[in-house]
């Protein structure tokens, strides 16, 4: 998939079948006759009853035999004519003369150690080729077999790629969500729907996900993906990530034989991922006191959870969503009341870019208010890679953003 995994083709079976060598025997049969100990006083001539399994050929058959020892002489049986027999001579190997011989068993008994004795019999009974062991691989989905002494055919059977589900044109792929916090167990996609097997309610495979930063130019390893559909839990600053996704093709179902109707390919993974924003989880809370008793002149303290905080201009920055923020009035001192109220982040919009902001707030903060949408490099505010310009001047990313300020766009 995209290189880093092999498209997986034969998913189910190779079958293998011998095309030549089905059966192991040869066109001319021919056996070794072991001289039985009692023909030493047998005068009796040798019949074709005397050789088990005879067979009687031609001569030009017979000569086609290429079995002779290739030392010492040896003599073919191969036919009976008129009580004698048909035989071809060989020495060393080589073919030699033919003829009739009357040949009695006791005269074979007499020479059988200088001289070999062989006859044509019937083809033994065939011996079927051993069966092919084929290793099938279901983790791989490759098979591996032994080469066998014949020519074999693989018939593979090739399985198809799993896809999503269609609802008209609209392809249910995976899709962005956004307005999603750093550390929430909120999921950052919504799930893609993978279609049916048939008319089964059983999907075709089930869709993995993986989460990269923006940094990311390739897909990563099959190792970093995951069923579960992704959440913000591990993503610890307001950013933007890249979501990467394939569907892992349904294997065959236990105790069924695999066919092209119930076992699918994994599909490739996408080679555009999505892109999701991620908002930060640290938000200000600005401490105004209706009169000049303030918390920075020490008539309060505040704490973050059981940490102690410090006030500076009126505000405490960077608190993490759903911290538990105390308040207490220092002794002599008492509260008569305490409002809270939530805060509303203001836009200003810099071409076709809309920039959330909070008033005081200099450009480095807005980056960070705005993961993705501005940038600052090692002196100025960036949008699009452009310079922030206010009434015609680059912006420095350490100046507070002016309300209501005519901002647009430089060179980048």
């Amino acid at each position: 998939m995209n290189n880093m995994r092999n498209k997986i083709l034969m998913t189910l079976a190779l079958l293998l079948t011998a095309v030549t060598g089905a059966w192991a025997q040869s066109t001319l049969n021919v056996v070794e006759l072991v001289v039985p100990a009692d023909w030493e006083t047998d005068y009796s001539s040798v019949t074709a009853a005397d050789l088990p399994g005879f067979k009687a050929v031609t001569l030009d058959e017979a000569k086609t035999w290429t079995g002779a020892p290739a030392e010492g002489n040896a003599m073919l049986f191969y036919a009976f004519d008129d009580n004698k027999i048909n035989v071809v001579n060989y020495a060393n190997g080589k073919e030699g003369s033919n003829g009739k011989a009357d040949l009695t068993k006791k005269l074979v008994f007499g020479i059988k150690s200088n001289v070999k004795f062989y006859y044509t019999a019937e083809p033994a009974e065939p011996v079927a080729e051993p069966a092919i062991d084929l290793k099938w691989d279901a983790a791989t989905k490759t098979g591996s077999f032994t080469m066998p002494a014949f020519d074999v055919e693989i018939a593979p059977i090739y399985a198809p790629t799993a896809v999503f589900a269609t609802d008209g044109n609209l392809v249910l792929a995976p899709t962005a969500i956004e307005g999603i916090y750093a550390e929430s167990t909120d999921a950052i996609v919504k799930a893609g729907t993978v279609a049916k097997i048939g008319e089964t309610e059983n999907p075709q495979g089930i869709v993995m996900y993986a989460v990269t930063s923006t940094n990311q130019a390739t897909a990563p390893a099959l190792s970093a993906f995951s069923a579960d559909v992704p959440t913000a839990k591990d993503i610890t600053i307001g950013s933007e990530v890249l979501v990467w996704y394939y569907i892992k093709g349904a294997d065959t179902p236990q105790g069924e034989t695999p066919t092209a109707e119930n076992t699918f390919n994994d599909s490739e993974i996408c080679t555009t991922p999505l892109t999701v924003t991620v908002l930060s989880n640290k938000f200000d809370i600005a401490l105004k006191a209706a009169n000049a008793n303030t918390i920075e002149a020490g008539k309060a303290t505040v704490k973050v959870g059981d940490a102690a905080a410090e006030v500076k201009e009126g505000k405490l920055t960077g608190v993490k969503m759903n911290s538990k923020v105390t308040v207490t009035a220092k002794e002599g001192y008492k509260f008569r009341k305490v409002e809270v109220k939530k805060g509303g982040p203001k836009t200003i919009t810099i071409e076709d870019v809309v920039i959330v902001y909070e008033d005081g707030d200099n450009w480095e903060k807005i980056k960070d208010r705005n993961p993705g949408k501005v940038e600052c490099d090692s002196k100025y505010a960036l949008v699009k890679g452009s310079v922030v310009l206010l009434n015609g001047n680059p912006v420095s990313k350490t100046d507070v953003i002016v309300p209501d300020g005519a901002y647009t766009l430089g060179l980048s």
